[in-house]
């Protein structure tokens, strides 16, 4: 078989490879639509994360809950960077897979294929989304009225319904400088302390949040 021959037949075999792959990709999206409303599965820039993850500074032994976490990259970098204890939710079988086989190895990141609608996150420090505008407003309701004051929410793109923002990062980069929204879950008493510091800062220059 003269090489031309092999260059057609690999290009061909490439070619339904990927053929295949778009299919799959196609009826893993097909399959949790009912849940995610439309949600795709997208990475994110590890710029992205870097910078989201800097901004939050979790502390070592937080947990750390990523809802619909994808292939589990916000999930690796905080365990190895912050050594938290990481959590990712992810019903995409593809992402769930992809994330599964990414984190062999570390022991403080567990990926669920699980409904988080359906998960307690009372117990969680940090909770990261990336998810549709569709869902934004339930999942405020939820947030609102599981997570313990103190708690931190990070939103990738969009924002939080109802929810005052502690700060709004624009990491730099042409293909990364899309919002991230940073809350923290208050009580009435610290409501009150940051409505009289509007600029996220405390007496004597001590932050509020961040």
């Amino acid at each position: 078989m003269s090489w031309i021959a092999v260059a057609i037949w690999g290009f061909i075999g490439l070619a339904g490879l990927l053929f295949v792959i778009k299919v799959l990709y196609g009826i893993s999206i097909a399959l949790v639509l009912p849940v995610t409303q439309g949600a795709l599965y997208v990475s994110t820039a590890r710029s992205r994360v870097a910078a989201l993850l800097e901004a939050v500074t979790p502390e070592p032994g937080q947990l750390l809950v990523d809802l619909g976490c994808g292939d589990g990259r916000v999930l690796r970098h905080a365990s190895r960077r912050y050594r938290v204890h990481a959590k990712g939710y992810e019903l995409n079988p593809l992402a769930y897979l992809k994330a599964r086989l990414l984190s062999v190895g570390y022991a403080d990141v567990a990926i669920r294929r699980e409904n988080f609608w359906k998960v307690d996150l009372s117990s969680a420090n940090i909770v990261c989304c990336y998810l549709y505008p569709d869902v934004m407003a339930r999942l405020a309701g939820k947030l609102r009225t599981e997570l313990k004051p103190g708690a931190t929410v990070v939103s990738c793109n969009f924002p939080l319904p109802g929810f005052h923002p502690d700060s709004v990062l624009r990491p730099e980069g042409r293909r990364t400088n899309d919002p991230v929204y940073i809350y923290r879950i208050r009580t009435p008493d610290m409501k009150k302390a940051r409505d009289r510091h509007p600029a996220g800062t405390a007496p004597h220059g001590r932050q509020l949040v961040l």
